[in-house]
């Protein structure tokens, strides 16, 4: 067999073990439990979401306490001075998105597309270096997974 990539080698025999029955785990509780699953995401993203929201609701009202105290206005030209200064504030972290964007897209494209030729020439020599008899097992397997999955959730 060839050289295996060092980011898919696994050194102790127990670590692969533990990884193993952690991603069995997983798979089977999201095949049993797919509703207590997605509404845990979902519980999570709302989470992530309010504290988004608190954190926003939060900086406002600093920026209305700032905005009045430096300059003495009354609270509807509080308003309007925080809600420009909010907006640029977006503007200018949006603008700073869109030109890292294109430095992060081709930086994660080519390391999806080293990642991808490694696991497929590790998938490819472990194909190849097994037996019939073993072939025909790991396609059973598969197939019977395939089926459990479509059969269980559709």
């Amino acid at each position: 067999m060839k050289h295996i990539p060092e980011r898919l080698q696994i050194n102790s025999i127990s670590y692969r073990k533990a990884v193993n029955l952690f991603f069995f785990a997983g798979i089977v509780t999201l095949i049993i439990l797919p509703d207590v699953v997605f509404g845990l995401f979902f519980e999570l993203l709302h989470l992530l979401l309010e504290l988004a929201y608190t954190i926003f609701e939060f900086i406002e009202v600093n920026l209305d306490r700032l905005v009045e105290h430096v300059f003495e206005t009354d609270v509807h030209q509080t308003q309007v001075i925080v809600f420009y200064l909010m907006l640029s504030i977006a503007f200018g972290g949006l603008y700073y998105l869109w030109t890292l964007l294109p430095r992060v897209y081709y930086q994660s494209k080519d390391n999806l597309l080293v990642i991808w030729l490694e696991l497929k020439t590790f998938v490819s020599l472990y194909w190849r270096d097994l037996s019939l008899i073993n072939k025909i097992k790991l396609a059973a397997i598969a197939t019977a997974g395939i089926y459990c999955i479509i059969f269980f959730n559709f």
